[in-house]
């Protein structure tokens, strides 16, 4: 793994098509500051406030494969670049595997503690997916 790019995976015992479901029109009880649908092409936006100021981030989906892949490209005003997104979600005996990755960080000026800052949130969207899907 490169500077460049991040990746986590973690196991559920829920099936794949929870994990799915609950990653795109179920998202809203585990993630409503992130709006898309899971159509190449829809648009992506995550709002959030920081430092007591709303942030936002724009995109769009560049793949939507249910129940496996979900892709999108997404970026700040103050970065050059966007980043790539691809959540993957597969068969792990009775349950599921998700992966989600994230690549792009070496186009930006702070790519590094970007990238450090989104391990640790995807960290946190992964469990709270996870805790959604076995709902």
């Amino acid at each position: 793994m490169t500077d460049d790019s991040l990746s986590l995976s973690v196991t559920s015992g829920t099936s794949v098509a929870a994990v799915w479901f609950a990653l795109t029109d179920g998202r809203d009880s585990w993630w409503p500051e992130l709006s898309l649908k899971p159509e190449v092409g829809a648009a992506v936006r995550e709002t959030w406030t920081e430092d007591g100021r709303e942030r936002s981030a724009d995109g769009h989906v560049t793949e939507a494969a249910p129940p496996n892949a979900l892709g999108f490209v997404w970026q700040q005003a103050a970065w050059p670049a966007s980043l790539h997104v691809r959540f993957v979600v597969e068969q792990a005996g009775s349950g599921s595997l998700v992966t989600v990755s994230e690549a792009g960080f070496a186009q930006l000026p702070d790519g590094s503690v970007v990238r450090s800052a989104h391990e640790d949130g995807w960290a946190f969207h992964l469990t709270n997916l996870l805790a959604a899907a076995s709902r």
